[in-house]
């Protein structure tokens, strides 16, 4: 409509010059500083609601987001681990209470544990598996000066230290047993070994391993039964797996205790010149263990979590669980949240490495739980979302989730169980660690 009637070069000009000025004059002045303001309040918003902000950006980028990742404990459960049931060669014990207070009994049966007979069998092994995880951890429980129970450390390990003092086996652990060495948890380990003195043996030094039930089993070439090992058969073998399968039903995550005595000769092998053992040497002391049981915890889901996914979904954001539990376990709790349906399936971490791209970029468009995953695990399927158009927000809390922190369109931290690393790494913090956080 400007170039009708035009006639010179000179009215050309004069036409462009007016198209130009209405361009510019569209764009209000303050719109920079209208949009810095609106993004602003939205950060002052947020802190509201627990969560902390590091850039402008990212309340535009986590208010653009298509799917959620997310991992399960502690985001989507309550991360108050109970330790609920130890399942060993020879029967079941039941634990009582919940949280943190070592209120309740360990029992066998119709007796508590410190009614049954010292030479029992099922109380050798339940007390084995309680004792023996509490040791090979880090964790501490005490009250606070209101009176209530708090974990200082890893709430996972910490239902062991409850777990042992319900069964007054913590003054027993004390004076038996001094650690000395520890080999570390990892994620690609998925287990952790303490090495301590025994004074039952007189002293001698004793390899005590806590991790997930299929890795610490690969690891044994016997089962305790009572004070005796017996050769690792294939029928322990499903009687483990079952046991394990039983207890995820159940929503339990698993954790298994295995035990092997050590010579004088291999603890001085992996010590260094200044006589502190070597956690790398150690390594190779992980072999010919004798598997003493299996315990269930339970780590009920977050009240909010389920209105929370409910919520997500029908605002068309897709919820991910992303967990190092067992498939089992994370499925039952990704129903209960409703972020997958009845007769879905979830896929591990071996399931992962079998897939190429295209294939896992197919099964995300269907999948939402991914479950005994690594670290490089989080990071294909970071990819494969991306790849088909989403935009992923992803939390995390290690120091080995920070490349899926960086590589998600918005990486969220937890603030409460989280790494320095992960805040670093993060665009948001969540200082209440609650899914419900993000989807407000």
């Amino acid at each position: 409509a400007l170039t009708s009637g035009v006639h010179s070069v000179r009215e050309a000009v004069d036409v462009l010059i007016v198209g130009v000025s209405l361009a510019v004059a569209a764009v209000p002045e303050g719109l920079p500083a209208i949009l810095s303001v609106v993004l602003s309040l939205g950060v002052q918003a947020m802190s509201r609601r627990n969560a902390i902000v590091k850039s402008l950006a990212s309340v535009e980028t986590l208010g653009s987001a298509s799917v959620i990742c997310s991992d399960k404990t502690g985001t989507l459960t309550r991360n108050e681990m109970t330790m609920r049931a130890v399942r060993t060669a020879s029967g079941h014990a039941w634990i009582e209470g919940v949280g943190y207070a070592p209120q309740g009994e360990v029992r066998l049966g119709d007796s508590a544990l410190h009614e049954t007979a010292a030479e029992d069998p099922l109380r050798m092994e339940a007390t084995l598996v309680v004792s023996g995880g509490a040791l090979a951890s880090n964790a501490e429980v005490g009250r606070e000066e209101d009176g209530s129970w708090a974990v200082l450390g890893d709430p996972t390990e910490a239902a062991f230290v409850v777990a042992e003092r319900k069964a007054g086996l913590d003054t027993e652990r004390g004076t038996r047993f001094t650690r000395i060495a520890e080999v570390p948890f990892t994620s690609e380990r998925k287990m952790m070994s303490v090495i301590a003195t025994d004074a039952e043996r007189g002293g001698g030094p004793v390899l005590i391993a806590k991790g997930a039930p299929d890795v610490l089993l690969r690891h044994c070439t016997g089962v305790r039964r009572g004070h005796e090992v017996e050769p690792l058969t294939e029928a322990h073998r499903v009687a483990v797996a079952r046991d394990v399968q039983e207890l995820s039903d159940q929503a339990l995550r698993t954790l298994a205790v295995a035990v092997r005595p050590l010579t004088p000769e291999e603890l001085d092998a992996v010590r260094g010149p200044d006589g502190v053992v070597d956690s790398e040497a150690a390594l190779d002391l992980e072999h010919d263990l004798a598997y003493a049981g299996t315990a269930g915890i339970i780590d009920p889901a977050r009240d909010e979590a389920g209105d929370a996914v409910a919520e997500a979904l029908r605002a068309g954001i897709r919820v991910v669980m992303i967990t190092g539990d067992h498939p089992a376990t994370a499925l039952r709790i990704a129903q209960e949240l409703g972020i997958e349906a009845e007769g879905g399936r979830a896929l591990s971490g071996p399931d992962l490495e079998a897939m190429d791209a295209d294939a896992l970029r197919e099964a995300v468009a269907e999948v939402s739980v991914y479950a005994r995953v690594s670290p490089e695990h989080k990071l294909r399927i970071i990819d494969a979302l991306q790849s088909r158009g989403h935009i992923v927000s992803m939390t995390g809390d290690g120091v080995n989730d920070a490349p899926a922190l960086k590589k998600a369109d918005i990486g969220v931290a937890m603030g409460v169980t989280g790494t320095e690393v992960s805040k670093e790494a993060a665009d948001m913090i969540l200082t209440d660690d609650d899914f419900a956080t993000i989807v407000a």
